[in-house]
């Protein structure tokens, strides 16, 4: 014990007067360069042991101090608050990391994880809220990998950074600042131009080239491939087949199963055609019927069949159809130097109807009867001139013009008139009051349903349907005049109980 206190106070002694200070078992000098040189062969030198709470809790410990963690079994060094406070001094079995020169690797055979401990299932892993990798260019930010919440980020920072792809080393694809991607080109005029020679995207179907879209020098190709033999092309809207072309080049619009070059199939198709974007003529199939005409907004258009560049028929607004050109007038007219049109039976000429510089001509060129007729009756014309009125066209003997029937010479007798107008005294016919028809009066100067004076004096009439009209009026007159009657019956009621 007397020992151990000599020792002691030799060394405080030795630390007050002395630069450098030995302690060893030879009797060496310390070294000139350490302020306290320990020599020993056979022991070691024990540095506080302190809890990892103790250890935390000492008062303003100053920067290199150095302990021993008894619960992390590890020394700690303090570098300071500015430099992160206590680190950790790392013990040989978690040397995980080897130099080579100013590089850095991974020396051990397991996985990295960056941030909070998470499952070691990936060669490295970064964990943490919005996790990102940043990439710096010469100290300045350019690029960055993020996981955002449930997304997954792959970018460039602003200042007009792409991004670019680079197989075998060579710059192949390119996303620039606008998020215009280029294929072949490192200037994208859009958000995907694609560049090369004859660019080419194949699409494929269980490993199987299927279909592509190409360009081909200046034309643009979309199709199926050549050992697609039942392929076809199909345009879809919500989903929904629109339009196919099938692999014998057939266009179907609203069929799947084109039977012809162009097949459309629809309820009551319709083919529209606009000039400078207003409905003008369309093409359409009506139930069983094929229409082609001209809009009802187009007052002017005319439906006109041309060959060879020359209009050879048309139709003009007014329903006027011409043959020849379309100066002539009339509900058909032919022009030429002898406008003909020929019936045949079989090989043989039996009929024609001819203009000539002459006059207009109607004869049949073999012998026998002319006739035209129709639901039974008609007018025929016999060989030797006479004219037959009626269902058997027989002809009086003596008598040019024969009549089975009646004829008024001095006026006209309308044959049967569909839907005359009783209708008016059915109980569903709507009577209009009579201060709706005043109204419509006042504001139209005519009464409802017969045609104002400038239409007749434009169009004229047509005797049968203004007789309708007129009897339509006759016998909604005399409903009127039934009604006031009632109305009169009963106000004579009415007074005669009050008396």
């Amino acid at each position: 014990m007397k020992s151990i206190i000599v020792l002691l106070i030799v060394l405080v002694q030795m630390n007050v007067c002395a630069q450098n200070i030995a302690v060893n078992t030879d009797g060496s000098q310390p070294d000139n360069s350490a302020i306290l040189d320990i020599k020993s062969n056979s022991k070691g030198l024990l540095v506080p042991r302190l809890t990892t709470l103790q250890r935390t809790n000492i008062a303003g410990p100053a920067m290199g101090l150095t302990v021993f963690d008894t619960e992390t079994f590890s020394y700690w060094m303090y570098r300071g608050d500015v430099n992160g406070g206590w680190a950790e001094l790392q013990h040989n079995f978690q040397n995980l990391w080897s130099t080579v020169g100013n590089n850095i690797y991974r020396s051990n055979t397991g996985n990295v994880t960056v941030g909070p401990y998470s499952a070691l299932d990936a060669e490295l892993k970064l964990n943490g809220i919005a996790p990102r990798f940043a990439f710096l260019n010469n100290g300045v930010q350019k690029g960055f990998i993020r996981a955002f919440a449930d997304d997954f980020k792959f970018g460039t920072y602003s200042g007009g950074s792409k991004i670019i792809f680079c197989p075998k080393n060579v710059d192949k694809i390119w996303i620039d600042e606008d998020g215009q991607m280029g294929i072949g080109t490192a200037t994208p005029s859009s958000l995907l131009t694609i560049n090369g020679s004859n660019p080419y995207i194949e699409m494929m179907h269980n490993n199987v080239n299927t279909g592509f879209l190409m360009a081909s020098g200046v034309n643009l190709k979309l199709g199926t491939n050549s050992t697609n033999t039942t392929g076809s092309v199909r345009f879809q809207t919500q989903l929904i087949d629109r339009m196919t072309i099938d692999e014998n080049g057939q266009v179907g619009i609203g069929t799947a199963n084109p039977t012809s070059i162009l097949s459309i199939n629809s309820t009551d198709p319709i083919v529209q055609l606009k000039n400078a974007g207003i409905d003008k003529g369309f093409i359409q199939l009506v139930n069983n019927d094929i229409k082609i005409g001209t809009n009802i907004d187009n007052d002017n258009g005319k439906f006109i069949v041309r060959t060879n560049g020359i209009d050879r028929f048309s139709i003009d607004e007014g329903g006027n159809a011409f043959l020849g050109n379309n100066t002539s007038g009339g509900y058909l007219s032919m022009n030429g130097q002898t406008s003909q049109i020929t019936m045949k039976a079989g090989n043989a000429t039996h009929g024609n109807i001819r203009a000539t510089e002459n006059g207009f001509e109607i004869f049949r060129s073999n012998p026998g009867a002319m006739s035209m007729w129709g639901n039974g009756a008609g007018v025929y014309f016999k060989s030797f001139g006479e004219i037959g009125l009626g269902p058997s066209g027989a002809t009086a003997t003596g008598y040019t013009v024969s009549v089975q029937g009646k004829l008024i010479a001095t006026e006209l007798t309308a044959l049967a008139f569909a839907s005359w107008p009783d209708y008016v005294f059915e109980k569903d016919y709507h009577l209009k009051p009579l201060t709706e028809v005043k109204k419509f009066i006042e504001q139209n100067k005519h009464l409802p349903n017969i045609p104002p004076a400038a239409e007749v004096e434009k169009t004229g009439i047509q005797l049968g349907d203004m007789t309708k009209r007129l009897m339509e009026k006759v016998e909604e007159l005399t409903l009127y005049v039934i009604q006031l009657q009632e109305q009169i019956d009963e106000l004579k009621k009415k007074i005669t109980n009050n008396k």
